[in-house]
């Protein structure tokens, strides 16, 4: 009979080790590779994590599980303190085409902190701790639980585009600078993103400042004051392009997130 990912005999001849440590704003971690699965945590603070042809937001409500093998690299947004574990020979495990980006439930976040925490531990053996290691893959793969990544275009114009926007997301330049600064015009800029993605350009720019947002919202500010920060006209205008992405305005998305700060319902 096989078993299932979250079985708890898919863990016993795991491989499994943490790494914690702390970054000031602004740190990277250059483009590197890992010969297993990663689960990529910040405890505090926030990381873009970016590899070929994708980009994610990880912080406090978000996790990045970036499969062995794949060349990424790390933006420390704020001063960081990652918290990763490493965790090899995995039977059974969903095959990863790319970084999965996901939301981090209160359960999740416990059983990840305390599997980090125990196998730092010389002790720590994965059959004495196979129904933690159950349990905290079980809960990483609830479907209700993926979170939004955006795709980054292979064309090198558009490439440095979007490199642009991700170095200054707030920044409110329009297409034709943007365009004129990488040797290209708006229109062909923009057939490249809905030839390699599937969407126009300011589209990508908006799932990209909803990203924003929402690292953002659990950094505790204001829902006001991020709709301004992110160039939005209005709050209004700013709440209903988020709920348009995420299924739900950003006041609501506050209420239904642990740790977050009574300030960021101002609205």
């Amino acid at each position: 009979m096989s078993s299932t990912p979250g079985s708890p005999t898919n863990y016993l001849k795991s491989q499994v080790s943490p790494w914690v440590s702390r970054y000031p704003a602004g740190s990277v971690i250059e483009p590197h590779v890992h010969d297993t699965l990663q689960i990529l945590y910040a405890n505090c603070g926030a990381m873009h994590v970016r590899t070929h042809g994708q980009s994610c937001i990880v912080n406090p409500g978000r996790a990045a599980i970036i499969p062995a093998g794949l060349e990424h690299e790390i933006h420390m947004r704020g001063q960081t303190e990652m918290a990763t574990l490493y965790v090899g020979d995995l039977r059974n495990f969903p095959l990863l085409n790319g970084v999965s980006s996901i939301t981090v439930s209160s359960m999740m976040k416990q059983l990840l902190l305390r599997t980090i925490d125990r196998s730092a531990d010389n002790s720590f053996t994965p059959s004495r701790n196979v129904h933690l290691l159950g349990l905290l893959f079980e809960e990483m793969q609830t479907p209700d639980l993926k979170a939004p990544h955006f795709s980054m275009p292979t064309d090198r114009r558009a490439s440095l585009v979007c490199e642009m926007i991700l170095a200054d997301p707030v920044k409110n330049s329009c297409l034709k600078t943007l365009a004129s600064q990488v040797g290209a015009c708006t229109r062909t800029i923009n057939r490249i993103f809905r030839k390699e993605l599937g969407v126009s350009f300011c589209e990508w720019r908006q799932q990209v400042r909803i990203s924003f947002a929402i690292d953002a919202l659990h950094q505790g500010q204001p829902v006001s004051k991020i709709a301004f920060d992110l160039g939005y006209s209005t709050v209004s205008a700013f709440s209903y392009a988020f709920r348009k992405q995420i299924g739900i305005t950003p006041t609501l998305y506050v209420s239904r997130k642990p740790n977050m700060t009574s300030a960021s319902m101002s609205n």
